[in-house]
């Protein structure tokens, strides 16, 4: 009976080694297990902080562009170009540029232009522009953008300034229901001859230069 007790107590002991080793099989594969969990979730926190850093970066260095302004002298408008209407102040060659007959001056010159636009006498008004606003433009062009989308109502000669060499005449014009523009005109005297140099064209009513 003893040695049947002593194979028994064998027998029944190699289950309980068997136990205790995969215990710690699967003890060892927990622990692997949540170390790989635990890297991962640092890969993770590390991608999301890196994430969170670029929108960061990329929001603080987004700028809106905003359109520069320059105001003209003698007006409180914001300086603009009228649709139809060539840029004038660029470009001026005296040997091309509109002349102001002999027997006018630059306050009498802008005067009427700006009266054959209300009598509607296009041709003559459109020769009378600076000579960069009549190119790319024909006469019928100029008549369309007059009466359909200014429609000027009246005008007057707001302030001049005529120098020897040089001149400067600010005219306020009404256009109904656009409101008030301003135009400021520069003119030039070569070989004792006036030019017209530039028009500049600006929304709002003038103002007195100081």
């Amino acid at each position: 009976m003893d040695g049947t007790a002593y194979i028994l107590t064998r027998a029944q002991g190699r289950p309980v080694q068997a136990s205790k080793r995969e215990g710690t099989v699967l003890t060892m594969a927990e622990n692997n297990t949540n170390r790989i969990v635990m890297y991962l979730s640092i890969v993770v926190v590390v991608l999301l902080v890196a994430f969170v850093a670029v929108v960061i970066v990329m929001s603080g260095g987004t700028k809106t562009a905003t359109a520069p302004t320059s105001t003209v002298a003698g007006t409180t408008a914001t300086s603009t170009t009228q649709a139809g209407m060539s840029p004038s102040a660029a470009g001026f060659d005296p040997a091309t540029a509109t002349k102001v007959p002999s027997s006018s001056d630059p306050v009498k010159f802008v005067t009427t232009y700006y009266q054959s636009i209300l009598d509607k006498k296009w041709e003559e008004a459109f020769k009378m522009q600076p000579a960069a606003s009549q190119v790319g433009q024909t006469v019928a062009a100029f008549q369309q953008t007059q009466e359909q989308m200014y429609g000027m109502t009246s005008f007057k000669i707001f302030s001049n300034k005529v120098g020897a060499t040089d001149a400067t005449v600010v005219v306020q014009q009404e256009l109904g229901t656009n409101g008030t523009w301003s135009a400021t005109w520069t003119f030039v005297k070569d070989k004792g001859t006036w030019l017209v140099k530039a028009r500049q064209v600006a929304m709002g009513a003038p103002t007195a230069t100081k």
